[in-house]
């Protein structure tokens, strides 16, 4: 369904549009009807002579229905004979050329009904109806033609139309038409907004609007969009689109459950199958995923998408040897256009286990394919090769090499120009990584400056600002930054960060509640609930808070890691934080806090072999954690190697911000520091 055009009503109801025009000259038979009254000698006299002029137009008038008598019966061309006599005897009358104009577009002659439709205009430059048809005139042409001049002037057409009448389907409908060919991403959500406001039925109006809501990543709001329009019509795209905008809320539940009703309908839509795999695999069913995309690749054995997703699976499965694999055979013999994604997906394993130089090749392939001859990147490849090179500074921030970070970002300027905001972006994150604040909120405010409408840099100034002790400055920043929609939860959790990272977690708590008010199955604030629930000591609340995110999105991977660690912290069904955190580790193999998680686990299980080996790699992704310092700490302490433990302690000391962390880091590093003086 995506190649289709937005439906417009070419055709009207002849008989309908013409009352229209017929109702202007209402006035004028009021005004001829004489009345039955007797008046003097010299108001008889005026009366014959207002007779006399207004004769013509009395029988323009009745020529006029004797016109709209023919054109009801389909006798089209006595009608346009009738209509031209009633033009000669009023003159100045516009309706007869509109009626003309309507007559001659439905007889496909368009050259007669945009001449008579600008007649009319000459006439009254206010005549909506001929608005209406020149409109139509000019879009079919500039449609046919390709001409975008026409179609700007159509557009023009239709929006006198709407300044009359903003509940006229047709017009918006046209221009919704007209904006798309144009490219005009604004004035088309605009049309089909103003279009499904008017016509609730308007299913293919509600899916284009998901769409435009989609490519933003707006993703409640495309499923909003893409829900009515199932609702109107049971369409597969509607229900694939519907799905993917829940999916990518983390509503993994709600997303299986719409594929699942769209099968039932639909059963053999190889789309509809591959779509609900990757659900599936969001849901943590692996294997089942895999059982589905083996069957589609039994009959399409070059399906790429299949063999992307089949390779997603066994990575988030922990199986990327077979990821591996599966991508190197997908390869063999794909032309470097048609096999992008799967060069990406293979970069990113390749990063995954280790191999950073092998990934940054891989991203250097794709972005080969991407760029044209001369270096330069087209434009319908600029998000593509943002997110290559953006990938390529994570690769090089996580293994430690911070000058090809930095190379990266002045390539990312070069080759993307400087209205990208992404490589001010990434410093600012790498500052914040390093925890040089200053420099984070230097280049949060530069960028700011230089990005007035990039919200982001306002909320990485705020809390770099509470980092640095200034947090009512950072929460009246955030404050001024709140517009009453939907982009306000943003900006609330933002301000809920802040406050919590100086420990004020009941005002804290209550912005992130204000929030949920707005936002209640946002799973990001849910989980940013749970922090504050568990930091204020209520753990059984944080543990249900995560349930419930789990609940809607089994492979959310914080929501599985945070609630692993919770028990792990509390030495609680250690086996079932385990296996919370392992599957977190899968799906994020170089996310240190889960390394971390891991470690952390292992080591209340006594298992110190291998909590040593998880936090060795946790210390490596994440060197300004104090958390992972803290248990290298204990770890070494718990194998009797004091100087490492004290070494640990003291670097976890300088890193910590929680005073809670402190103390306790403090009296660790007394104990080791006591029982060294005791050798």
């Amino acid at each position: 369904m995506r190649g289709r055009t937005v439906p417009v009503m070419t055709r009207r109801v002849l008989g309908g549009t013409l009352s229209l025009v017929l109702l202007g000259w209402g006035t004028l038979a009021a005004q001829v009807i004489l009345k039955g009254k007797a008046a003097a000698p010299n108001e008889q006299r005026a009366a014959v002579q207002e007779g006399a002029k207004q004769k013509p137009r009395v029988e323009a008038l009745l020529t006029y229905g004797e016109a709209m008598r023919a054109a009801m019966r389909g006798d089209y061309m006595r009608a346009l004979d009738l209509f031209r006599r009633v033009a000669a005897l009023d003159p100045n009358a516009p309706q007869p050329h509109i009626a003309m104009a309507e007559l001659y577009y439905q007889l496909r002659n368009q050259a007669q009904a945009r001449r008579e439709a600008e007649r009319a205009l000459e006439l009254d430059p206010h005549a909506v109806g001929a608005y209406r048809i020149l409109g139509r005139v000019l879009r079919e042409d500039a449609l046919a033609t390709r001409d975008r001049e026409k179609a700007r002037q159509a557009v023009e057409a239709f929006r006198k139309v709407v300044a009359k009448d903003d509940l006229d389907v047709e017009a918006w409908q046209s221009l919704a038409q007209l904006y798309a060919f144009l490219e005009d991403t604004e004035g088309l959500k605009e049309a089909l907004e103003r279009w499904t406001g008017t016509d609730p039925t308007a299913d293919e109006a509600f899916y284009r609007l998901a769409l435009i809501y989609f490519d933003r990543r707006q993703y409640r709001q495309a499923a909003e969009n893409a829900a009515r329009a199932l609702m109107n019509q049971p369409e597969s795209e509607y229900a694939i689109v519907l799905a993917k905008s829940l999916l990518y809320q983390g509503h993994t539940r709600e997303a299986l459950h719409t594929y699942q009703e769209a099968l039932e309908r639909d059963p053999s839509n190889s789309e509809l199958r591959i779509n609900y795999a990757e659900a599936l695999i969001f849901s943590g069913k692996y294997d089942e995923a895999i059982e589905i995309l083996r069957r589609i690749l039994a009959e399409q054995p070059r399906n790429l998408e299949a063999l992307r997703l089949t390779a997603q699976a066994h990575r988030r499965a922990g199986r990327r040897a077979e990821a591996i694999e599966t991508l190197k055979r997908a390869l063999a013999g794909s032309a470097p256009g048609e096999s992008l994604n799967l060069r990406f997906v293979l970069a990113q394993t390749y990063e995954e286990v280790g191999q950073v130089d092998e990934a940054i090749a891989t991203y250097e392939e794709v972005l080969k394919t991407l760029m044209a001859a001369d270096g330069t990147v087209p434009e319908r490849h600029q998000e593509a090769v943002e997110m290559v090179l953006t990938h390529m500074a994570f690769a090089y921030r996580r293994a430690g090499r911070r000058e090809d970070v930095f190379r990266v970002v002045e390539r990312m300027r070069r080759l993307l120009g400087e209205k990208n905001p992404r490589a001010d972006l990434l410093l600012v994150e790498t500052f914040r990584e390093e925890r040089n604040f200053e420099a984070m909120l230097a280049q949060a405010q530069q960028a700011a400056q230089r990005y007035p409408e990039e919200r982001r840099f306002r909320l990485l100034q705020a809390q770099a600002l509470g980092r640095l002790g200034r947090v009512e400055e950072a929460v009246r920043l955030l404050d001024g930054l709140l517009t009453g929609l939907g982009e306000d939860i943003e900006v609330l959790s933002t301000k809920a960060l802040v406050l919590s990272d100086v420990e004020r977690y009941a005002e804290a708590e209550a912005v992130v509640q204000e929030a949920l008010r707005r936002d209640p199955h946002n799973n990001g604030l849910l989980i940013q609930l749970s922090v504050i629930q568990e930091r204020l000591g209520r753990f059984a609340e944080a543990e249900a808070t995560l349930r419930q995110v789990l609940e809607r999105d089994a492979d959310n991977a914080t929501a599985l890691n945070n609630l692993g660690y919770y028990l792990a912290e509390r030495g609680e069904r250690l086996e079932e934080a385990l296996e919370l955190i392992r599957r977190a580790v899968n799906i994020e193999p170089t996310n240190g806090a889960f390394l971390d998680s891991l470690g952390w686990v292992y080591f209340q299980l006594g298992n110190l072999d291998e909590a040593e080996r998880y936090l060795e790699q946790a210390v490596l992704y994440e060197p300004h954690d104090a958390t992972i310092h803290e248990h290298l700490g204990d770890l070494h302490h718990r194998r009797g190697r004091l100087d490492h433990a004290l070494q640990a302690y003291e670097r976890a000391l300088q890193l910590a911000t929680e005073s809670r962390e402190r103390e306790r880091v403090q009296q660790k590093l007394e104990k080791v520091r006591q029982a060294k003086g005791r050798r």
